[in-house]
């Protein structure tokens, strides 16, 4: 039901938009307004695109931080989706995310909502995320590699064995 109200919301707030803008310059310059600010969106979607993919690649090869090309990703993939949807209103909010300045202001917002997700979906699979991700480097608890023995297991295969000696260093 929320879902419905919010599509009645946005069909409310496009239709008033667009005779807003019908009224104040005619119908005709409205829909060349509303057709040029798509052509301009996709135009700026394909050079901005090549740009995130770009800083993508160099992502992959450790040439640069990969916490901004992702961000970039994801405030690309909601401008497409916002040049999509029809409608006066979302087409100039999708062309607004292409502009990198706009884009440089989102990222932390949305770092750290990816860093939330992922720390949900990392708890809900039994992957407990303790530590934090911050400065490029993940602060969590310290590791310490090591053998584990079950004393069971070890007392039942080797009855005359003491297995509570310490490991020989240097392995």
């Amino acid at each position: 039901m929320r879902l419905r109200h919010m599509f009645f919301l946005y069909v409310l707030v496009e239709l008033a938009a667009f005779v807003a803008m019908a009224l104040t310059l005619g119908f005709g310059w409205a829909v060349l307004i509303s057709l040029g600010a798509a052509v301009l969106g996709l135009v700026m979607l394909q050079w901005q695109g090549r740009k995130v993919f770009g800083e993508l690649r160099r992502a992959t090869r450790n040439e640069v931080d990969p916490a901004a090309p992702l961000a970039d990703s994801a405030l690309l993939a909601l401008a497409t989706i916002l040049l999509i949807v029809p409608g006066v209103v979302t087409t100039v909010a999708g062309v607004l995310m292409l502009a990198p300045p706009l884009r440089k202001l989102a990222r932390p917002a949305v770092v750290a909502l990816g860093a939330r997700r992922a720390a949900t979906a990392m708890d809900r699979a039994g992957i407990y995320a303790t530590g934090v991700y911050a400065g490029g480097r993940y602060a969590g608890p310290d590791v310490i590699d090591g053998t584990v023995v079950d004393a069971s297991y070890a007392d039942e295969r080797f009855p005359n064995e003491r297995f509570d000696r310490q490991l020989p260093q240097g392995r």
